[in-house]
């Protein structure tokens, strides 16, 4: 027979809590910031030099566009709320500035995913977190060459 004392069931809560309170915030953190791509990326490919950087560039912008609409989704389930934030807007001077800066985000947003993934063991978070970590790495990668390809 099995007997849990009161202090491990409260110290299972807080670990519990803890890691569904980091999960949420991470949710959160990715709508703002696949929000604030979407935008980014929206105002960039109207400077593309050509159509392959064009092409590139809406590629991403949809996988932006799938992955907010996963996390709203996903933060929905899981906190019974609609997501509040307000979009950052990502400033930038010329165009090889903005893929410069669309590389770097990429990267970065890429390392966030794969941190959050690793918060949880459940499934339906780490299915939506594992996709846009494997497309952000992606867009970094396009980014890249487009940047290669300006030079």
């Amino acid at each position: 027979m099995y007997y849990a004392t009161p202090n491990s069931y409260n110290h299972l809560y807080r670990v519990y809590e803890g890691t569904y309170n980091q999960v949420s915030q991470a949710i959160l953190e990715a709508i703002k910031g696949e929000a604030a791509a979407i935008d980014f990326y929206s105002r960039l490919v109207k400077e593309a030099p050509n159509a392959r950087h064009k092409k590139d560039i809406l590629h991403a912008l949809e996988d932006e566009k799938v992955h907010l609409q996963q996390f709203i989704q996903l933060f929905t389930t899981l906190t019974g709320q609609q997501p509040t934030y307000q979009v950052v807007q990502t400033q930038y001077s010329s165009y090889k500035e903005g893929l410069e800066r669309a590389y770097e985000d990429e990267l970065e947003a890429y390392e966030d995913y794969r941190n959050a993934y690793l918060l949880t063991q459940n499934l339906a978070v780490r299915d939506v977190f594992f996709r846009a970590m494997t497309d952000e790495i992606e867009h970094a990668m396009r980014f890249g060459f487009l940047l290669s390809s300006l030079s």
